[in-house]
């Protein structure tokens, strides 16, 4: 495959990160799964809660769930966001936060669909992941991201076919 990667830490690329983190809602969580003995990776879809500058991405999770097992005993994450126009890889960290005003601050309708016990339920807690890097293709039209896809894959990518850009955030 004729894949072209360029890695950055220029800050419009972290802006533009962002960006197209920001126009996705839906996210796969990616940990590896501590009851397993193999490392086993499993993924979660999450909803975002909040797209910070900075890369770093909160969503709502229960204290008592498999996801915050896992990543107590292994913070090491990935964070994966798909649209027709883009995707994004966000490799990073992550941590529970059991902030019972920052749960209350994010607390909106949707949650109640999801999570039980509305804000007040201890149960309820942020997962933060600090991206320490995020790979990305496209986020300009969705015609570009398809024909540099698909020549990529094709191995007929040409010099000014822009493949993916890993991003050093901070």
């Amino acid at each position: 495959m004729n894949e072209h990667v360029t890695i950055s830490n220029d800050p419009e690329e972290v802006e533009k990160v962002y960006k197209i983190m920001s126009d996705m809602d839906i996210a796969m969580l990616t940990t590896v799964d501590a009851s397993s003995t193999t490392g086993r990776l499993t993924s979660r879809p999450l909803s975002t809660q909040v797209h910070e500058e900075d890369g770093d991405v909160l969503f709502f999770v229960r204290a008592s769930s498999a996801v915050v097992e896992d990543i107590r005993a292994n913070p090491n994450v990935n964070v994966a966001y798909s649209s027709m126009k883009a995707w994004v890889s966000l490799s990073g960290t992550a941590t529970v936060l059991d902030d019972r005003a920052l749960v209350k601050e994010l607390w909106h309708k949707g949650a109640d669909a999801f999570m039980e016990g509305g804000p007040e339920n201890p149960d309820n807690v942020i997962v933060k992941v600090h991206g320490d890097t995020a790979e990305y293709w496209g986020g300009e039209t969705l015609v570009g991201t398809v024909i540099s896809t698909v020549r990529s894959i094709a191995g007929r990518g040409r010099d000014d076919d822009a493949g993916p850009t890993v991003v050093d955030l901070p």
